[in-house]
């Protein structure tokens, strides 16, 4: 469980890494702002959902150990219902973000943290 903790939190230094050079872009570069929120918005909602899998996941991992049966999943549908309100808010206002670099964003934190995994198998 350690090593979730460990790994999640080096994603989230390189997200807020990556999340402080789209906001300098998006005050730089005022024509392509909408891009730039779009990705801003994309990559904080899979943030948000890599960490309530993540909470999930250590729900879970107590039950088992504690030898309940617990009921349930681990939140697709929650992680999911999240994702189509960002693509849904980026779709309403088309002039304040682009509705496929959210899209785009959604994805940053899962292969962020997939490359990050093999990365440190390759270690």
């Amino acid at each position: 469980m350690n090593e979730l903790s460990t790994r999640l939190k080096t994603v989230q230094r390189i997200i807020i890494f990556f999340l402080s050079f789209c906001f300098m872009a998006w005050a730089l570069l005022p024509g392509y702002r909408p891009h730039f929120a779009g990705l801003i918005l994309g990559t904080i909602v899979s943030l948000v959902n890599a960490h309530y899998l993540a909470w999930k996941i250590r729900q879970l991992t107590d039950s088992v150990l504690e030898g309940r049966r617990r009921r349930g999943g681990i939140g697709f549908g929650t992680r999911a219902a999240i994702s189509l309100l960002a693509v849904w808010g980026a779709y309403e206002v088309p002039e304040h973000i682009a509705v496929w670099t959210t899209i785009i964003g959604l994805i940053f934190v899962q292969l962020a943290t997939l490359l990050l995994g093999i990365i440190s198998i390759k270690k």
